[in-house]
């Protein structure tokens, strides 16, 4: 266990006090599996993959001047682009206080189409260090971090397991909802699988769901162990500049913590000292996590009464490998663009921009034919192509080829090969708006595929 200071410095710049980066540390140990691996998630703020991220502005004598904290999720920073790329400007630009944020640094150039997309790495969210001319952080960018992920963790933690939900560590090794020995995971599920089933038998069981609108949020800091040299509360220097203190259900009753998406952490230009004159429990500030360790990130749950518990399921066994579970639905265009992207981060591991993208669906119109799309999955065989299919009808899809890649799916912690399947996608003029699945069976394949849902968007001409 190395010392606080050294985790401390790791969270905060990648490196620990002496400078040596993550790449140099010894190999972690899952506790569930008893895999070693190196620490993950990479990229360049991997690390901080417990739905809070920050990054931290200092002066030339390197005392905290700044720090940005966020929880927001990426998927509603590529849907906004995809409504209003001015709108994207115009909130990075007020949120980082940062006026000379322009246009073209938030977007890469679509390779086939000349068109932007929306870079979630870009100069101005990537990293933990924020200065004039680079860095900040906006949203949400550790591959673990999203709200895909933060919905799927609730929803699997909800099944009753044959062990009990006394300890996190054994339930979330059970039923694999999540990565074991973090903090967010093994707690999240521990407290929503006891909403659902109780310890107490007495005690009414649970449906479960999150309260709207659903994410997990920073909270307000605990400032009673702060001091600052003039004696002015320090609970001053914290602004929320997204999200709110408190919200209301729709009947008007007071929710559960705070809902801060954004916060900073600063001294008015005003006063004659810095972050870093600030102490906390008798300490001087010098890292950003020790702020974050006076304030907690909540997710709320809400219990839905039923009759009678829900059936307990034995733990999650091995996957099957006889299914070929689809992935990921990508126009093919940006899916070359994310995959061409290199991703530096201080692991030095080869990664891409596909493991920052998002599982929102692609649209197509009725009645376009032949449009050039890339389906990632798992395939057991990758030497004869699987047939792809949609779901709801008035959609044919010709299979071209495919090929091996690798990245970290959404979600996941770790890059890894998924099997790349390019299509081409027609539907018909008639075919109804809305939401499909998507099915991949593999060759050979004797059972029923299972549709990864919503993964394509029909809209009317």
């Amino acid at each position: 266990m190395l010392p606080e200071e050294d985790l401390l410095a790791l969270a905060d710049t990648g490196r620990t006090k002496d400078g040596t980066p993550f790449s140099d540390l010894p190999q972690i140990t899952n506790p569930c599996t008893g895999d070693v691996s190196h620490y993950g998630p990479f990229g360049p703020r991997g690390w901080q993959d417990e739905y809070c991220e920050w990054s931290v502005e200092r002066d030339s004598q390197g005392n905290i001047l700044r720090i940005d904290f966020t929880c927001e999720n990426p998927e509603y920073w590529n849907t906004l682009w995809a409504v209003d790329p001015n709108k994207v400007l115009e909130l990075y630009r007020s949120t980082l206080g940062k006026r000379q944020i322009a246009l073209e640094d938030l977007y890469l150039m679509d390779p086939s189409t000349g068109r932007p997309a929306y870079n979630p790495l870009n100069r101005w969210n990537s990293g933990p260090v924020s200065t004039a001319s680079q860095g900040g952080a906006m949203h949400l960018t550790s591959t673990p971090n999203t709200l895909q992920t933060e919905i799927g963790l609730a929803s699997a933690a909800t099944v009753p397991r044959p062990v009990g939900n006394s300890n996190p560590q054994t339930l979330i090794c059970c039923a694999q909802y999540g990565q074991p020995a973090r903090n967010s995971d093994p707690h999240i599920g521990l407290s929503v699988n006891q909403l659902v089933a109780p310890p107490n038998p007495q005690r009414p069981s649970n449906k479960a769901t999150l309260a709207n609108p659903p994410g997990l949020y920073i909270q307000m800091p605990d400032f009673s162990g702060y001091q600052t040299p003039d004696q002015t509360n320090a609970a001053e220097f914290w602004t929320i500049v997204r999200g709110t203190s408190s919200l209301t259900d729709p009947d008007g009753r007071p929710m559960p913590g705070n809902y801060i998406l954004h916060a900073t952490f600063r001294v008015p230009p005003n006063k004659r000292y810095t972050v870093s004159d600030i102490t906390i429990n008798g300490q001087k500030i010098r890292w950003a996590g020790q702020v974050a360790q006076t304030f907690l990130m909540q997710i709320t749950g809400m219990g839905l009464a039923q009759p009678s518990r829900a059936p307990v399921q034995d733990c999650v066994g091995v996957p099957s490998t006889e299914l070929a579970p689809p992935l990921q639905l990508f126009h093919s265009s940006v899916f070359s663009a994310l995959v061409g992207t290199h991703v530096a981060n201080f692991m030095g591991v080869p990664m891409n921009l596909a493991s920052n993208s998002t599982l929102i669906a692609p649209t197509v119109r009725a009645g376009d034919t032949n449009v050039p799309m890339v389906l990632t999955a798992l395939l057991p065989d990758v030497s004869a192509l699987p047939t792809v299919t949609f779901d709801g009808g008035g959609i044919t899809v010709q299979v071209q080829d495919m090929k091996s890649v690798d990245y970290a799916v959404p979600g996941n912690t770790y890059p890894g090969p998924v099997a790349a399947i390019r299509i081409l996608v027609s539907v018909q003029a008639d075919a109804a708006p809305g939401p499909r699945g998507v099915f991949v069976t593999g060759a050979g394949q004797a059972k029923t595929p299972t549709p990864f849902p919503a993964a394509l968007h029909v809209t009317s001409r």
